[in-house]
């Protein structure tokens, strides 16, 4: 009778789990969504390493803001600061994609993952079973860390045309190449 309640109590806490999960993936869903509907309509905020370059955008419509304030652009200019965003935009989708697929890898992985530690799995295999889940995931942000040169070629053709671009140039090579290494890292925590 014991070992009845005891499973109860521990399906209904696996339950509970999950419910919340299936809530937070929801989330997290919703959220990569939005994000990717706002990143084509919205002004593409851009960072620099200065502290001291005021803020920088470019519009939907082709327009490099400093400080809010539109620079004057020959037609050139407009063409490739709007190349440059869609560029950069194209490769945030991709991000936005493989949230998504990560999303679903922790979706999917959820249950397996309860049931193996209630069933006395240790951590090892838990994880090197998670890792392999992840496999797809790592192996697309690879692919997306291999657009990465030709943005950052981009870029600097960018602020060779456009000097007051030049302090969002912040794309490095080994940005790029951290990137990639980031990307395929075994990030297992079983040897820990």
């Amino acid at each position: 009778m014991n070992i009845s309640h005891a499973a109860r109590l521990a399906a209904l806490s696996c339950g509970l789990v999950l419910l919340s999960s299936c809530a937070a993936f929801r989330t997290a869903d919703n959220d990569l969504d939005t994000a990717s509907r706002q990143i084509v309509t919205s002004n593409l905020r851009l960072t620099t390493d200065s502290s001291r370059a005021p803020k920088a955008a470019i519009t939907p419509q082709g327009d490099f803001l400093i400080a809010g304030k539109p620079l004057a652009l020959t037609a050139q200019q407009r063409n490739d600061v709007l190349d440059y965003r869609t560029q950069y935009i194209e490769i945030a989708q991709q991000g936005i994609a493989i949230g998504h697929e990560g999303v679903d890898v922790g979706r999917r992985a959820m249950l397996p993952m309860i049931f193996a530690s209630l069933f006395g799995a240790s951590d090892k295999t838990i994880d090197a079973r998670m890792d392999k889940r992840l496999a797809g995931v790592r192996a697309d942000t690879a692919k997306l860390c291999d657009r990465l040169p030709a943005l950052m070629t981009a870029q600097q053709q960018l602020a060779a045309d456009l000097p007051a671009f030049k302090p969002y140039a912040t794309l490095t090579q080994k940005k790029v190449d951290d990137c990639r290494q980031d990307a395929l890292l075994d990030t297992s925590v079983a040897d820990d």
